[in-house]
This record gives structure tokens, C-alpha cells and sequence, in this order.
């Protein structure tokens, strides 16, 4: 009877393999202690954002947007100018991100706008974890090398050492980089002269007779003006032209009057 009982009382001590006992009960540990996704506000984002607006002056309006990036604690990258267009690149603080968009929408008009914002949580903890592995491996190595007793194991070591060292500043400089985009927004701004505003037509009306007499006053006052400066510029090919051709009929006429015969009267 002691025996059976205990038997049958065997199975009960199967309680503890639900919290970390081996069994298909074990496999949903992980899940209860898996970390929540990150909240919204702490996402990761790479904010960018292309800008091309109308301007009254190109230069008066470069000078505000680098106003505008360096109040919000940003700078201004590439920059291209010339008369009637330009284009400037701004890094904008990602908390200022918003509020600068909206001071540089006061510098002209508007005519086309995208922004665009991309996740790189994941990418970001992914590099933190193979960036503290790394550094784990690389402080391995260092330990290794120090307790190392000969000159091939010394060789070995700082062979692998020199590697290791050389993927944690790749992953270091891949994670430096993703963190500045992260922090600085990039804004890209292009700018364009306002064309001047086409002179606007009166529409032609019959008039009366006094109009009709101001247009006429109008054009022989242009006439009038024309032909004097015609005559202005004929006049010195007249006198240079005029007076020699004046001294040459007078000789020829008292050549003439010279060689008439004289007749006499019966």
C-alpha cells in the first residue's frame, strides 16, 4: 500500500518543469520574459526632409535659412548659389526638427515638400550588442596576450588581436555614424527667383475726340522728332557734299557765259 501510494503520488513533483524544467511547458519561458517592443517616444529615427520653395531674393534667403539652422543649435552643410537659384543643405537638431520646418516655410513660397522619417531602433541596439561583444573579445585577447609566455603564442595573439580591434572601430564608426543621423536631422533646401509679375494690359476702350486728339498730338510730336533727327544726321553729308558740288555748277555756268559768241546786229 506505502508503495502504491507513493507511486501514484510520483507525478506531482512535475510542477517546477513549467518555470525552467525541461518539457513543452519550458519553451514558453523565454516568451514571458521576452522585453516589450520600445515605446514611441523612444524609437530611433532618421528624420529627413526636401524643401523647395519660390524666394523674392535668392541671397536674402540663404542668409535666413542659416540663420534659422544655427538659432536651432544646427549648421548648414553643402551650399550652392547663383543668381536665381540656390540650394543649401541644413543639420537641424531632432528636436528642433518641426519648429524649424515651419521658420523656413516663412522664407518664400512653398511649392513642393517631403519628409520622411526611418526607424533604426533595431539597427541601433544590433550594433550596441555586437559592440559590447566585441569589446568583451578584444579584452580576451588583451588578457591572453599579457599571460602569454613565448614569441609564437605572443605573435598568434597580437594577430588576432590587431583583427578583432579592427571590427570594433568598423562597428564603432557604423554606430557614430547612424547616432549623427539620429540626432541631426538633414534638411534639403531648394530655393528659386520669383519671376517679376507680368505688366498688366488695359483693355482698349473707343475713346473720344479729345483722346483722338492726344493721339494725334502724339504722333506728330513723334514724327516731328523723328525728322529732325534724320535731318540732324543727313546735315554734315549736305554741307560736306553741298559745296563742293556748288562751287562746280558755278564754274561750269562762267565757263559757259565765257565761251557764248557774240552776234551782231544788221
Amino acid at each position: 500500500m506505502t508503495s502504491a501510494g507513493h507511486q501514484a503520488a510520483a507525478p506531482v513533483p512535475a510542477k517546477p518543469n513549467s518555470a525552467g524544467g525541461s518539457g513543452g511547458v519550458a519553451k514558453e519561458a523565454p516568451a514571458q520574459n521576452a522585453q516589450p517592443p520600445a515605446p514611441v517616444q523612444d524609437r530611433m529615427l532618421v528624420q529627413t526632409a526636401r524643401i523647395e520653395m519660390t524666394v523674392k531674393a535668392i541671397f536674402d534667403a540663404v542668409s535666413g535659412a542659416r540663420a534659422i539652422a544655427t538659432t536651432n543649435g544646427g549648421f548648414t552643410g553643402q551650399e550652392e548659389s547663383r543668381n536665381d537659384k540656390a540650394s543649401i543643405t541644413l543639420r537641424i537638431p531632432s528636436d528642433k526638427f518641426d519648429a524649424a520646418l515651419r521658420q523656413l516655410a516663412d522664407l518664400g513660397t512653398i511649392k513642393f515638400q517631403h519628409k520622411q522619417a526611418e526607424d533604426v531602433t533595431e539597427q541601433v541596439v544590433d550594433l550596441d550588442s555586437r559592440l559590447r561583444t566585441q569589446r568583451e573579445s578584444v579584452a580576451r585577447m588583451q588578457a591572453l596576450l599579457a599571460r602569454a609566455s613565448s614569441v609564437s603564442e605572443i605573435a598568434q595573439i597580437e594577430s588576432e588581436l590587431t583583427r578583432r580591434q579592427s571590427d570594433l572601430e568598423s562597428l564603432q564608426g557604423r554606430r557614430d555614424t547612424l547616432g549623427g543621423k539620429v540626432a541631426l536631422s538633414t534638411v534639403t533646401l531648394q530655393l528659386t527667383q520669383e519671376s517679376a509679375p507680368p505688366v498688366p494690359v488695359e483693355a482698349a476702350t473707343g475713346g473720344g475726340f479729345f483722346d483722338g486728339l492726344s493721339d494725334g498730338w502724339g504722333a506728330f510730336g513723334e514724327f516731328f522728332t523723328v525728322t529732325t533727327r534724320v535731318l540732324g544726321a543727313i546735315l554734315p553729308f549736305l554741307v560736306a557734299l553741298g559745296i563742293p558740288a556748288g562751287l562746280w555748277f558755278y564754274f561750269r555756268r562762267k565757263r559757259r557765259k565765257a565761251a557764248r559768241p557774240v552776234t551782231e546786229s544788221v
